[in-house]
């Protein structure tokens, strides 16, 4: 080491020894060779961390934006039609032709607009609640499988809500009710997915879970709303008693749910 080195330590006032950095430079004295600890002479296995991103949230949220920008033009164009989803009246609604030339019922493109979009937004929602609250049960899945599961459930549930809405119309002679009953629940399907393309984007971008909670009562009011409309129809008939619609309803709704929540949590292996 140099004499002016030695000079400048000596004005600052360091001693034979001293500790510039405990982790990095240690020097025993003045006089002798500064030792580095940091250089290592020995290989280290650095492991980088690697942030990985599902692409299912990009085809997500193209989906939605497309399913909000065809729901925005129905809007815009067709305000009456759009309306009708809304509207929970079953007078004047099924059918086009009569004197009232402006009689406002969805046509079919229309409302095969609205039941592709309560069928894909209610599929990635329930996607959204399994991988929140119900990770465990799906271990091992992508969530294309997972979104291909729902489907197919959603689908069998649908379909079998339509084998026995008609079976029970064609027995008992309520054409007439089971339109009324019909035209609810497609109402009341179709503004849970309106409601629910903006909801899952707020969810996939804020990640706020009070708006999960938020979405999740207004679809159990919705739903609750659709039980009673339909009790409220059944009731107009004097041949069905309030035991009647209650078997009804739990062959419709309850049954089938309590079925496949029974297959998943085999499928899991939860007794």
């Amino acid at each position: 080491m140099n004499d002016s080195l030695l000079n400048y330590f000596n004005v600052v006032g360091v001693n034979d020894t001293f500790l510039v950095n405990h982790d990095s430079i240690i020097c025993d004295s003045i006089t002798q060779p500064i030792m580095i600890d940091f250089l290592q002479m020995k290989s280290s296995n650095i492991v980088p961390v690697v942030l990985t991103i599902d692409p299912i949230i990009d085809i997500i949220t193209y989906s939605l934006i497309i399913l909000l920008g065809l729901i925005a033009i129905i809007w815009h164009f067709m305000p009456d039609r759009f309306s009708m989803i809304f509207s929970l009246k079953l007078e004047n609604q099924l059918s086009r032709s009569g004197g009232d030339a402006n009689i406002k019922v969805p046509g079919t493109l229309i409302t095969g607009v609205f039941w592709l979009n309560f069928i894909v937004s209610a599929g990635i929602f329930i996607l959204i609640l399994l991988q929140n609250y119900y990770p465990d049960g799906i271990v091992g899945l992508s969530s294309f499988e997972i979104l291909g599961y729902i489907y197919l459930a959603t689908g069998s549930l649908l379909l079998y809500r339509i084998i026995v809405i008609y079976s029970t119309s064609i027995i008992f002679q309520t054409q007439k009710m089971r339109k009324q009953q019909v035209v609810t629940s497609r109402n009341i399907f179709f503004i849970t997915g309106v409601i629910l393309v903006p909801v899952i984007l707020l969810i996939l971008y804020i990640k706020g879970s009070i708006i999960m909670y938020l979405a999740l009562l207004a679809i159990a009011f919705l739903q609750v709303v659709r039980l009673m409309k339909i009790m409220i129809i059944g009731k107009s008939n004097t041949m069905f008693s309030t035991l009647h619609i209650i078997l009804y309803l739990c062959t419709l709704e309850i049954v089938p749910i309590l079925v496949l929540i029974r297959m998943i949590s085999n499928s899991s292996g939860v007794v």
